[in-house]
């Protein structure tokens, strides 16, 4: 049985990115046209492997100080311990300032704004900071045709193209003003020991499978399988079937629209909103079946979950589940580590999957950021930047935070998947697969970034806004009970009233 799913896991790997281009051959080319500076000084470390000019002087920083804004994630986490080699190194000093979201983008927003420059690296989402402030951060591509310059090599063909579009370009796919940095994915969580100590009970009652991922598996049965859970389930081994994140807060959008995109509903009609994105939301249209279903789905889905899901977010849900309250969560796969470490209830005791489906597919969200430079910076601080993103976004230190004991945030990079040292890293996870974190978190989100699978969010230049509107409403919908016709006209007046 091993050898049958590691066979099918590893067909999994080439066969996406077989088809996304991605080979050792194009690899290779990427890294004919320079050579990097002297082997003396660059020999053994994380820069070796890095395209830099022969005469770039790697000290010329020396003293210089960067302040880099981050939400507080796993590569935030990794990088603040691995950039004291870049600093030793470079003579650059590097202080990363990581913060919860909303802390993130109110901060980083108003440093832009102002002008202060007070932030020359910006960890910048697309949907906050890039579709409204593009305009204050670096553009890219001044420094990726500068020969004198260190090179992202493989930049942007090595990244997913999906991924570049969403976090790099706003509108114009020429102009790059941030390079993907992390991949974050919502995906299923869930207890496997519930899941397989009551399979057969539940099944003996309801007559169908209750194992997450596959099509059977809707958001209705999800309601279904959490309402069983409560009922049946004793509170010492899980107290209720599910948790989900109904807070007045980016984290209900996000949640909503999974299920929204899953029954074929949407917000516009305009295929550029959710990859390079548009500055009007004049075209958005909500008046279809798809988004009252989707409405009273979601409904169901809260109505059956832990009652404090309506005042949830993705960090209280998460911390929900990794205390053993919860069976089963929708959240961002980079809380794999944190609900499967030492001080975790769960250890050892959880599963991943995509999302449940809809009538029409399982839509598993997107939410990876890109890491940016501030336009109001001095020209040196600029180079001295953009050495670190060429550092910090390559293959090599992809791999450090995938393999990482803290780590396991997915690489951005296709190339990275075709490495001989990833491929080594998965055969050492492999010998126990029932147990093994790894593994089945990869395997969940590379199923997850399937085009069929896959969900973007609208990218508008207003977006602020427009989901501003969007959470109130969904939020108020839950705690009052609203119907759903009525919270749909409400959205539709709000955002025509903006418009």
């Amino acid at each position: 049985m091993h050898k049958k799913r590691r066979l099918l896991f590893i067909i999994l790997i080439i066969g996406m990115f077989v088809i996304t281009g991605c080979s050792r051959q194009n690899d290779e080319e990427n890294n004919d046209g320079k050579i990097t500076i002297e082997d003396n000084i660059l020999k053994g470390s994380n820069f070796e492997n890095l395209k830099i000019p022969k005469n770039y002087n790697i000290k010329q920083f020396e003293g210089t100080t960067l302040n880099f804004i981050v939400e507080k994630n796993i590569n935030a986490n990794i990088l603040s311990h691995e950039s004291e080699s870049f600093s030793e190194l470079t003579g650059i000093n590097i202080k990363i300032r990581a913060m919860d979201y909303d802390s993130l983008i109110q901060n980083a927003n108003l440093d832009l704004l102002s002008q202060s420059g007070e932030y020359q690296i910006i960890y910048v989402d697309p949907y906050q900071t890039t579709n409204r402030y593009h305009t204050h951060l670096v553009e890219l591509n001044s420094l990726m045709n500068n020969q004198e310059l260190p090179e992202i090599n493989g930049f942007p063909d090595d990244f997913f193209e999906f991924q570049t579009k969403v976090t790099s370009n706003y509108k114009d796919q020429n102009k790059y003003y941030a390079v993907p940095f992390d991949s974050t994915t919502m995906i299923l969580y869930y207890r496997k020991d519930i899941f397989e100590k009551y399979h057969d009970q539940f099944y003996q009652e309801k007559g169908y499978d209750w194992t997450p991922g596959s099509k059977e598996f809707t958001w209705e049965r999800y309601s279904e399988v959490a309402e069983w859970i409560d009922k049946n389930v004793p509170d010492s081994e899980v107290k209720y079937g599910s948790g989900q994140m109904g807070q007045e807060h980016n984290s209900i959008f996000c949640e909503f629209s999974t299920i929204l995109d899953s029954y074929g509903g949407s917000y516009f009609n305009n295929s550029a909103v959710n990859t390079y994105g548009i500055d009007s939301f004049k075209n958005f249209d909500i008046s279809g079946p798809n988004f009252i279903k989707a409405l009273d789905v979601y409904k169901k889905v809260v109505s059956t979950a832990a009652p404090e899901s309506v005042n949830w977010n993705w960090t209280n849900t998460a911390n929900a589940f990794r205390d053993g309250q919860i069976a089963m969560m929708p959240n961002w796969d980079e809380n794999s580590t944190y609900v499967e470490n030492n001080d975790s209830k769960v250890k050892g005791k959880v599963a991943y999957s995509i999302l449940p489906y809809g009538s029409e597919k399982s839509a598993n969200i997107y939410g990876g950021s890109g890491i940016a430079i501030n336009k109001h910076i001095s020209e040196k601080e600029k180079e001295a930047a953009w050495l670190y993103i060429v550092w910090a976004t390559s293959k090599e230190m992809q791999l450090k935070i995938l393999k990482h004991p803290e780590g396991g945030s997915l690489p951005t990079r296709k190339s990275v998947y075709n490495d001989i040292k990833i491929k080594q890293f998965i055969e050492e996870q492999e010998d126990d697969l029932n147990n093994n974190i790894a593994y089945h978190h990869l395997e969940a989100v590379l199923n997850a970034w399937k085009e069929e699978n896959l969900y973007l969010r609208p990218k508008l230049k207003d977006f602020y806004q427009f989901e501003k509107v969007l959470i109130e409403n969904l939020h108020q919908m839950l705690v009052k009970n609203l119907d759903s016709r009525q919270v749909r006209d409400n959205i539709r007046n709000q955002l025509r009233q903006i418009n």
